[in-house]
């Protein structure tokens, strides 16, 4: 009988025991990955510049509970313009949320960083940076649909007419928390 309960106490143990989950997501086949925008004397048109939203949709396993994530990005700018100048500085904001209609809340701000343009006229400008996902933005990534974008903006200007062209090279989302058997 002393078996039988130590096995029964064994088998509740397992049960309650939780192993450590970690995965990431590459958001990158989703959102748009190039395209243009203008810069003139008068500052970037338009400002800003929306990216998205996207819809990401998975099947969520009961078994999971998240208990954290971070987004790591990246994103370069170069000028398709030859012989303009630029000044000032460029801003890319990530956005994660529940909803495709309030994305661009500030709320669903995840991730943000900007940088001088000067050095367009010569040579590219990359952004990087990451962030940590609030408890919501959680929520939204665990409900099985969520949308994420960006906004370019800034205060660049360019001796000309110019356009400017983005390239995101990294949007990925690391997942952590807890698998129960």
């Amino acid at each position: 009988m002393g078996k039988i309960r130590n096995l029964a106490f064994l088998a509740l143990v397992l049960a309650a025991c939780s192993i450590p989950f970690s995965y990431t997501v590459d958001a990158l086949p989703y959102l748009e990955r190039e395209g243009t925008f203008q810069v003139g004397q008068g500052g970037i048109n338009p400002n800003p510049k929306t990216l998205g939203p996207v819809e990401i949709t998975w099947n969520p396993d009961s078994r999971v509970n998240l208990t954290g994530a971070s987004l790591a990005y990246k994103v370069c700018f170069a000028s398709k313009t030859p012989g303009a100048t630029f000044a000032g500085t460029l801003s890319y904001t990530a956005y994660l949320g529940g909803s495709a209609g309030d994305l661009f809340k500030e709320a669903n701000r995840l991730a943000q960083g900007s940088k001088d343009v000067s050095p367009l006229n010569q040579d590219q400008v990359c952004l990087e940076g990451q962030g940590n996902l609030t408890p919501g933005q959680l929520t939204a990534i665990q409900s099985g649909t969520f949308y994420v974008g960006a906004q370019i903006s800034g205060d660049a200007t360019s001796s000309q007419e110019a356009t400017i062209g983005y390239r995101l090279e990294l949007f990925r989302i690391h997942l952590s928390g807890s698998l129960r058997p």
